[in-house]
């Protein structure tokens, strides 16, 4: 997601948190044509585009998109997984065994992506359960805040692993990369222009400056709030999951060959849905890490002045204000992935 500059608010100085942004370059793997059964992903090398935030005028009312109860859903064949059995001791085998019924999402005929987007497993597996999460309040200095990103992804690592498990597919932890000195990766140099954070799809990897992330934030003092740093790496994971999920691959295949406002639709898709992702989590953890409702609805505020309608560029690839802040107050409301199903929402409520 793209990063926004910090602008007053209505709950005081709160900054803009840099928002992320996600690589949408077609991936090197989808060469082997239509029907290859390659890992779908969107590739390497993510743009930032830098947003000024305006000043609200008056107090702001977020409402979230008013949704009925998804229908039963029915999941169908989605993939196979053909994963030899170990040799060796009996655990091993029955380990193996276990292995062998997970579904790799990430694995898809072009034919697939589809069902990967609208039907995908990880909708059926119900509500989220409230996560047992212990996590230091960070703070200005760079461990304080190591600390508590890798505390809190430990609990974001446990709640997803948990849902992919309900759904029988593969999920593996992702790359935390949580920086104190400029560096390069798969997706390019970090610090990128303005960006506290971003998911690299290539290595899987969440790339979180650890001063830079307080900078980009308007200072905001972490001991104080900690719930927009909570957020921003909620919805990072958020992009993990839809990797994991076939998620990240599949829409970028389905809009590689169209035009640019085909791709702004899907990529609102996209960041949208990771918005809502963090929503679940983040209704998880409430109560052991903190989230009260004046910080939530700060939060929300805040999400609302990075929509695609209130920076003044132009840009639709995020979602305006209204959507932005209520997806992820949709996935707080509702703490169920299958809520999160974007692919399926009525454009209004992704525009």
């Amino acid at each position: 997601m793209r990063p926004r500059r910090s602008s007053p608010l209505v709950f005081g100085v709160f900054g803009v948190l840099a928002t992320t942004f996600t690589a949408v370059v077609l991936a090197a793997a989808l060469a082997g044509g239509d029907e290859a059964a390659v890992p779908a992903g969107p590739g390497t090398a993510p743009t930032a585009t830098q947003r000024a935030v305006p000043t609200p005028t008056e107090r702001t009312e977020v409402e979230p998109p008013a949704f009925n109860p998804p229908r039963k859903l029915d999941l169908g064949a989605l993939g196979e997984s053909e994963i030899a059995l170990a040799g060796g001791s009996p655990a091993a085998d029955r380990r193996a065994a276990r292995s062998a019924m997970a579904v790799d999402l990430r694995y898809m005929q072009r034919s697939q992506t589809g069902a990967r987007l609208k039907r995908n497993p990880l909708y059926g597996t119900g509500m989220m359960r409230p996560t047992t999460c212990r996590a230091p309040r960070p703070s200005t200095q760079a461990r304080d805040m190591l600390a508590f990103l890798n505390a809190t992804t430990g609990c974001l690592d446990r709640a997803w692993a948990a849902k992919f498990s309900q759904a029988r597919a593969v999920f593996q932890q992702p790359r935390r990369v949580f920086w104190s000195r400029p560096g390069r990766g798969p997706c390019g140099s970090y610090p990128a222009s303005g960006a506290a954070a971003y998911y690299c799809p290539s290595n899987q990897g969440m790339y979180i400056g650890l001063s830079h992330l307080i900078q980009q934030t308007g200072r905001i003092d972490p001991a104080s709030n900690h719930v927009p740093y909570l957020s921003v790496l909620a919805h990072e994971y958020g992009h993990h999951v839809q990797s994991m999920a076939g998620i990240g691959g599949a829409w970028w295949w389905e809009v590689s060959n169209k035009s640019k406002s085909a791709q702004n639709a899907h990529s609102r898709r996209s960041e949208l849905q990771a918005q809502c992702f963090a929503g679940v989590f983040m209704r998880t953890v409430r109560v052991p890490l903190g989230v009260t409702a004046a910080r939530w609805q700060a939060v929300l505020e805040m999400e609302y002045s990075r929509g695609d309608d209130q920076n003044g560029l132009g840009l639709r690839d995020h979602g305006n204000g209204q959507n932005f802040a209520g997806w992820l107050d949709h996935g707080w409301k509702y703490a169920r992935p299958g809520y999160c199903n974007t692919w399926t929402a009525p454009a209004s409520h992704v525009g």
